[in-house]
Order: structure tokens, then sequence, then C-alpha cells
């Protein structure tokens, strides 16, 4: 049985990530999209949907063994969080919300396994146990709740009364559109990757390996945002191709001739920023140069290409057109995404896309040009040969403004150029 906080020691948050008024404006488009679906209550368990709706975080998410937070959204009344007994000062620090339950003893299990009943409870008191209840489930991004299957049928069957009511299409709806604080947290993220490349072509020297890089890449990260994912670092020299693969290898050392693929995944208050870039390591033959310059042009068209009410799908055409001028066919189906505090959300730019641009959507813009070579007979002597490019570029009213931007002309280490 939950235990409802009697109220709060500090009236507002000491760690909130954004001010009320932001959280305020998210769950005011979120009851206007519930009162045209007709749904009654919201209940999220998604950590990322927990922390766009109420600003709610935690290191905990990965411990099965407890549910650090679920948020009721209400139609007409005010939103409620659930945590465990331990967390109620997290809840506290972080959010705004004003009715916080606790779960008593939470690492019991039996207690564990009663979370969904209690939950359901919850939403029973607040005259909601018999109507039509939102649940994080739907057509885009793949948006599920995070719990086992016998959690999820016994929350159902605690509510038997309820119509429950796919959601996710109305979440996207919400988080696809940034606002000025989001963009501005997805801006110093991206901010970060650009930084961390100019420590790279002023440190990088012949012999690293991709793990002296890759360290390198995200050490340099880390002084400017609060987290990062490993950082792709493919090499062509991998004696397996393995294009999607961190940089955690030490026998892979980079040597003259190779090109290396970089994308970072760095965070700034959950916002997921990137910038991705190839590097050759020595000199950049004549031919591989016109196809990197190639792929310039083609990310440039398709940047000038997006604005609002234009099909996602129209930008593969552009991309498309541009790289058959330059006598390259296009053989990748996507060419970006949504980006927020996921790396890859709704919606996405690929063919038979039916999406279109928002003013507002943060979006990936990337090109990729990838020639493999070598006896496919004997994949271990297949090299790839990569060109591309991403970078985020925010919808406006009449087109598109990059975030930030790494300098195209740098394409080789170790670089002899100049830096400025």
């Amino acid at each position: 049985m939950l235990i409802r906080q009697p109220q709060r020691v500090w009236t507002s948050p000491l760690y909130a990530d954004f001010p009320r008024s932001e959280y305020d404006d998210r769950l005011r488009r979120a009851r206007r999209y519930m009162a045209e679906e007709k749904i009654d209550v919201l209940v999220l368990w998604d950590p990322v949907n927990i922390r766009y709706f109420s600003g709610f975080q935690s290191l905990h998410w990965s411990a099965m063994s407890i549910q650090p937070a679920v948020v009721l959204l209400p139609l007409e009344k005010d939103p409620v969080i659930v945590v465990p007994d331990f967390f109620s000062q997290v809840a506290e620090g972080y959010t705004y919300i004003q009715d916080i339950r606790l779960l008593p003893k939470p690492h019991v299990t039996k207690n564990i396994r009663q979370i969904p009943i209690d939950v359901a409870d919850a939403v029973k008191d607040l005259g909601c146990g018999r109507v039509r209840i939102g649940i994080e489930a739907g057509w885009q991004g793949g948006m599920a709740i995070p719990r086992p299957v016998n959690d999820i049928d016994a929350f159902r069957s605690a509510l038997e009364g309820a119509v429950f009511v796919d959601a996710a299409d109305l979440i996207w709806k919400c988080r696809m559109i940034k606002s000025t604080c989001e963009v501005e947290a997805l801006r110093k993220a991206c901010q970060a990757v650009v930084r961390a490349y100019g420590e790279l072509v002023a440190q990088f020297e012949l012999g690293m390996s991709e793990r002296d890089v890759g360290r390198l890449i995200r050490h340099a990260i880390l002084d400017f945002a609060e987290d990062c994912m490993p950082p792709i670092a493919t090499a062509s020299s991998r004696r397996v191709v393995m294009p999607d693969t961190p940089s955690f290898y030490d026998e892979v050392t980079l040597t003259v001739g190779d090109r290396i693929v970089f994308e970072p995944l760095p965070t700034y208050k959950g916002y997921y920023g990137s910038c991705c870039r190839c590097f050759q390591i020595g000199p950049l033959p004549d031919p591989a140069l016109k196809k990197a310059e190639a792929v310039d042009r083609a990310q440039a068209a398709a940047i000038a290409a997006i604005k609002p009410g234009l099909k996602t799908k129209v930008i593969m055409d552009v991309i498309a057109e541009s790289l058959r001028a330059d006598g390259i066919e296009p053989t990748i189906e996507m060419a970006g995404h949504g980006a927020g505090l996921s790396p890859h959300e709704p919606p996405m730019i690929s063919e038979e896309e039916e999406a279109v641009f928002e003013e507002g959507m943060v979006m990936a813009v990337e090109v990729w040009v990838v020639d493999w070579k070598g006896d496919f007979s004997k994949m271990t002597s297949v090299v790839p040969e990569v060109f591309g490019n991403e970078d985020y570029v925010v919808v406006t009213k009449n087109g598109c403004d990059q975030l930030a931007d790494f300098r195209k002309d740098i394409r080789t280490l170790p670089y002899e150029g100049p830096l400025v």
C-alpha cells in the first residue's frame, strides 16, 4: 500500500533541469491531446517519458529489482508521482509535483510484485479506475512499458473496468516539438562534440589505437557535457567488418590509409547531441576527396530543403539527385531522424515515410556513402570505405538552422593545415 507524503520539504525542486513553466507547458499540451483522444489519465513507466513530463531522473533504472518512479497525468486533477520511500527527496529535488506517494520497503520481493496493484489503486484514487487510460504503446518510435509482462498483466487486471488506449503517438506529439530550453540543451550537447573534434585534431598522433582516440574524444566531451555514450570509432583496418562498434579495442592501431568514423553521443540535461565525421589517416586520395565533397554537397542540399509542411521522404530524393549529379548511386534508405531525450526519435527521414517536418522539430541530417572493397567470399578481407556527415538542425518557420558544425574541410589526421 502506498503512503502519501504529507508535504514537500522544499516548495520548489533544487535540481530541476528547467523552470516550472517548461513542465507546465508540457502538461498543458499533453492534456490538449488527451482531450482530443478522450483519454482520462496517462500512466507513465518509461524513464524518458517520466523525465520529460515530470523532471524526475534516477541512476537506478537499470536495477530491475525496483521501479524508481511511475507518473500519473490525469486530464483534470494534479499529477501524481509514485516512488520508493527512500526516493522521496529525489522526487522533491527534481520535480515540481506536489502529490508524492511512497512505496514502503521497496526491495522486498512481494512488495516489488505488488507495484502494479499499488499503481492501479492510485489510478482508482484519482477517480480513473473505469475510464480510458493511456499507456506507452502504439505505432511510433518503439515505445513500450519497461516492466515484466506479468506486471503489465497485473496492472491491467487490477483495472478491469478501464479501457486501455495506445498513447505513444500522443506522447510523441509532445516530445517531437522542442521548446527553446530543449533546443539550447541539444545545442550544447552538439557543441561538446565539435570542441572534442578540435582536441582530436590537435592531439592525434600516428600509432594511436581506436581505444586511444575513443578515450581522447570522450574525455574532451566530458569537459562540456554531462555524459557520453562510447563514441563509435570504426577503423577500416578492422579484421572483421564492424561498422557500429564502440572504440574498445587496443589491437586496432590506426595507420596511414585508414579511415575512421566518429559518432559520439553526449548528453546535456538528458538531451543527446551528435556531430558525425569521418577522418582519413594520412593524405586523402583524390577519388576519396571527390566522394567526401559529394557527401558534403548532398547534405547541404538536404538541409537547405527542410521546411515545415514538407514530407520527410522528399529529402531522400534531394540527396539522391545531388549524389547522382556527382556520379554516385545512393544505397542507404535513411538520411536522418528526430533527436531529443532519446538519440533516435520520430520522425524518420527515410524512403516511403509520410511524416512531415514541423516547426520546433530537431532533426539529425545524415548522408552516407559506403563502398565495400575486397573479396566477399572471405569477409575478413572486406574493408568498408565510408564517407558521411551528420549534423543537427532545428526546423524554423521558413526553413531550418544548424545547431553546431565542425569544419568539413578538416578531413585528415594528423592535420597539417591551419586550425583557424
